[in-house]
């Protein structure tokens, strides 16, 4: 057995919390107000819901302010040791559940949707539930699970979410049976989610490998600018990139102990064939993992 250390740490005052800066730190897969205009296929699922909705999940009774609650959450991470062994999948082993997480411009629905279309026989994405009417082009089980809200929420209190959140006064969210389903079938189920999500899905069930997706940052070419507004663009660009950069750095400064690999999207093609690389490697070569997992 080995011990890993856990390199993650909260310096006070280094990183502001994610629930009181301007702006998302997160992968923001659309732009757009319709629900449905991006997701895995026909609308499936979108990240970008994440924009308009809160992420929850069922909460411990208590009087204290949701701010409150972060600080108590945060408080309660320490630095410590994992203890690890290696670990290598066995021929007829269930596939090990596959998690993305990204920062700022990671597109991280685009690059599943394009990873799924390639190969759908040997990977797939969990169908997500939503409260919201069915359309008339729409087939239960396969953009969504259509489900009341009565149900929904009370699959909200039994924690049967791995996040779940409200757009446009419809609920929506990924639940552990539709990620159990696509296993179910034998594939590799790719599911992205908020960073802070990733500690809940950390079970021996799931032996989750999480690949964090980031684009890369094109360094700054010197040019003479002809014009005030080409400054402005330039300026523009500058703060858009400063905010990637800055969203990873706060991925990688909060959650890298839960990375396993980083992948420097460059564009969909080259993103898209560094993924599936990786994919291949997962049930070929050995890796370290929590020793609760293999026991």
């Amino acid at each position: 057995f080995l011990f890993r250390r856990l390199t993650y740490r909260r310096t006070v005052g280094t990183l502001q919390n994610p629930r009181t800066v301007k702006k998302p730190l997160y992968d923001q897969s659309s732009d757009k107000e319709d629900c449905d205009c991006e997701g895995y296929f026909n609308g499936q699922y979108i990240a970008g819901l994440r924009r308009s909705f809160r992420l929850s999940r069922k909460e411990k009774e208590s009087n204290l302010s949701e701010g409150k609650q972060a600080e108590q959450a945060d408080a309660a991470e320490f630095l410590t040791y994992e203890e690890v062994t290696e670990y290598q999948q066995q021929p007829g082993e269930q596939q090990r559940l596959v998690v993305l997480i990204g920062c700022l411009g990671a597109k991280l629905s685009e690059l599943k949707q394009k990873v799924v279309s390639e190969n759908p026989q040997e990977y797939g994405v969990a169908v997500p539930h939503t409260t919201r009417s069915k359309k008339s082009h729409e087939k239960e089980g396969v953009e969504y699970n259509f489900v009341s809200k009565q149900s929904f929420e009370t699959d909200v209190q039994q924690n049967k979410f791995v996040e779940h959140g409200e757009y446009k006064e419809n609920l929506y969210g990924t639940s552990l049976e539709a990620i159990r389903s696509v296993m179910a079938k034998k594939k590799v189920c790719l599911v992205d989610v908020v960073p802070e999500a990733v500690k809940h899905l950390r079970t021996p069930e799931f032996k989750p490998y999480v690949i964090f997706v980031k684009p890369l940052i094109p360094e700054k070419k010197k040019h003479v600018l002809k014009s005030p507004m080409s400054e402005e663009i330039s300026a523009t660009l500058d703060e858009e990139q400063q905010e990637i950069i800055n969203s990873a750095a706060f991925i990688e400064e909060q959650y890298g102990h839960l990375i396993d690999t980083v992948l420097v999207k460059e564009d969909l093609q080259s993103a898209c064939n560094q993924l599936k690389t990786v994919l291949e490697k997962l049930n070929k070569d050995s890796f370290w993992v929590p020793v609760n997992w293999v026991r």
